[in-house]
């Protein structure tokens, strides 16, 4: 069953893994492989309860975001890619997601 998606939730799976106050689709796999490697039961020098409860809430965590992070809608008309494309990537993330609680 999957979390629900609220703000703290996902300000919570963003502290989990590591993520401050922003980070691409990438960045966030990033953080989950670096900290999976952490704390996988197979590699972990942590007890192995408590590294199967932490993958297990790593993997939920990363679940999270990502689904949040890939149900956005993006606009593939012509015009719409050309204004987005002339923009600053910092300016553009702040005009979509500026005033996320989690994100902004």
């Amino acid at each position: 069953m999957m979390a629900e998606i609220t703000a703290k939730a996902l300000r919570e799976a963003a502290d989990l893994l590591g993520i401050h106050d922003q980070a691409s689709l990438n960045e966030i796999r990033t953080h989950y492989h670096k900290q999976i490697k952490q704390w996988h039961p197979d590699v972990s020098k942590n007890e192995p309860a408590a590294s199967h409860e932490m993958t297990i809430r790593l993997h939920a965590a990363y679940t999270l975001l990502a689904d949040y992070c890939m149900n956005h809608t993006f606009s593939f008309r012509i015009e719409d890619l050309a204004k987005d494309l002339e923009r600053n990537p910092i300016d553009y993330w702040m005009e979509r997601f500026g005033d996320d609680p989690i994100w902004g």
